[in-house]
């Protein structure tokens, strides 16, 4: 067998290790079975992508989309696995379609008491109205006329994930990176069970990150800010990557991100503007889940004190990408991963907004840290295994992060030890310039 064949047969065996999320409930006694599942489809994954390493290794996009497709709907589910994000987001789509402003009540205001259904017990946070973006509202809405069960949310997920393969496709071979690496994140076993088989709906905030990244590419600029408005407006934390790309579309761009995240947003203004923000405040203000440096912070200076260190860090480098020269994909995927491990929230889902650039740029660390974030699931287990997992989770993965930035460091000092150091050269009509590397930069005109 070739060695692309036996990459697609990992991967279809990874698909067929997640098949068996379809059959557990959702009680806690899901967990160990939820675990050894996903834990056997990783195995398989890192066997594919230790194939895709090899150096004359080729794999056609079309066999990567066959086993993404496998992958993603092997766990497919009528209703979420060991999570209740479903449930608020078939509430909010049910109140939509009727013509209630979801932005307007809290699921357990009295004036909607009549719209609970079967589905709404398990929802979470009842008193709290929706966190999520007017994008995302409309589609679940959509979707409810088209399918009232909770298990269009799954789908709906699932088919923005997969569409998001085509302009990831499109980015990585406009950088001239071989199509291979998009398995890195089409296969990605956490990421097809986080949107199978519990229904989260990041995918869709990716998928028009990463095509409005490709309008970039093409200097397309009013569809650049097109796409990322509406990026925002499936998942607000893809503001943070607004400056970085609007930066680099000029007015146009920053015209057309305005015009459609302010015609997206002007249909729910009528429930008055604090509340289409109240949920959005909520989540800034007091949201705290799975930390690593935010409690270390939050442990000397207070959780004020680490939510401002942390907004300053995340300005900071922020305007530093902004203005930075370099490939403003690199620079977003920077961002969201910075964001994922600085700030107060991280769920095992959030790892969707840094695992594509993982494909573009790749590393090791990106694959093996979206495995260590299964360990929250531990907790629902037992809350004794809480800090013991949040320890292997974060500390593995800083030790992986480290010790490839050691070897890559390492890989090229040679390089760097081998270019001749940098001289002061004379070019024709009295100009001088610096040569290094064989190349002459900083030509300085003596005219």
């Amino acid at each position: 067998m070739s060695t692309s064949g036996l990459a697609v047969l990992f991967g279809l065996t990874a698909a067929a290790c997640l098949v068996s999320l379809r059959f557990p409930d959702t009680r806690l006694a899901s967990v160990p079975l939820y675990l050894a599942a996903v834990g056997a489809a990783f195995a398989c994954y890192f066997a594919a992508l230790l194939i895709l390493r090899l150096k004359d290794m080729k794999l056609r996009a079309a066999w990567i989309f066959v086993v993404a497709v496998a992958i993603q709907i092997a766990p497919l589910r009528g209703l979420p696995l060991l999570d209740n994000d479903a449930y608020r987001y078939h509430w909010d789509g049910k109140l939509l379609a009727a013509g209630v402003n979801p932005y307007q009540y809290a699921p357990g205001d009295h004036a909607v008491a009549s719209m609970r259904d079967e589905y709404w017990g398990p929802i979470g946070y009842k008193g709290i109205r929706t966190i999520y973006p007017p994008l995302t509202e409309m589609l679940l809405a959509g979707t409810y006329v088209l399918d009232p069960r909770p298990a269009r949310v799954m789908l709906l997920a699932v088919g923005f994930n997969l569409l998001s393969l085509l302009p990831l496709l499109l980015l990585l071979r406009s950088r001239g990176i071989e199509d291979k690496w998009l398995a890195v994140y089409a296969w990605n076993p956490l990421i097809a069970s986080e949107f199978g088989a519990a229904g989260h709906l990041d995918a869709i905030a990716i998928f028009f990150l990463l095509s409005g990244l490709c309008a970039v590419d093409l200097k397309r600029q009013w569809g650049a800010g097109s796409m990322l408005a509406l990026a925002v407006m499936g998942k607000t934390q893809m503001l943070l990557a607004a400056p970085l790309v609007l930066w680099r579309t000029g007015w146009r761009g920053a015209l057309a991100f305005v015009a459609v995240g302010t015609v997206m947003l002007a249909p729910f203004f009528a429930a008055g503007v604090g509340n289409v923000f109240s949920g959005h405040m909520t989540y800034l203000q007091y949201w705290e889940q799975n930390t690593g440096i935010f409690a270390v912070l939050k442990y000397f200076a207070g959780d004020i004190g680490a939510r401002t260190v942390v907004l300053a860090l995340m300005l900071g480098l922020g305007v530093y990408l902004t203005f930075r020269p370099g490939d403003v994909a690199l620079h977003v995927g920077v961002l969201m991963a910075a964001l994922l491990l600085v700030g107060p929230t991280f769920f095992p889902w959030y790892s969707s907004w840094a695992l594509p650039f993982a494909s573009l740029f790749p590393t090791v660390t990106a694959p093996v840290a979206t495995l260590l974030f299964l360990a929250p699931k531990l907790g629902l287990y037992s809350k004794a295994l809480l800090v013991p997992s949040r320890v292997v989770e974060f500390g593995l993965m800083y030790l992986c992060g480290a010790v490839e930035y050691i070897l890559w460091r390492r890989r090229l000092a040679p390089r760097v030890m081998a270019s001749p150091a940098p001289r002061k050269v004379s070019l024709k009509d009295g100009d001088s310039g610096i040569e290094t590397g064989g190349r002459t930069v900083g030509v300085v005109s003596q005219k």
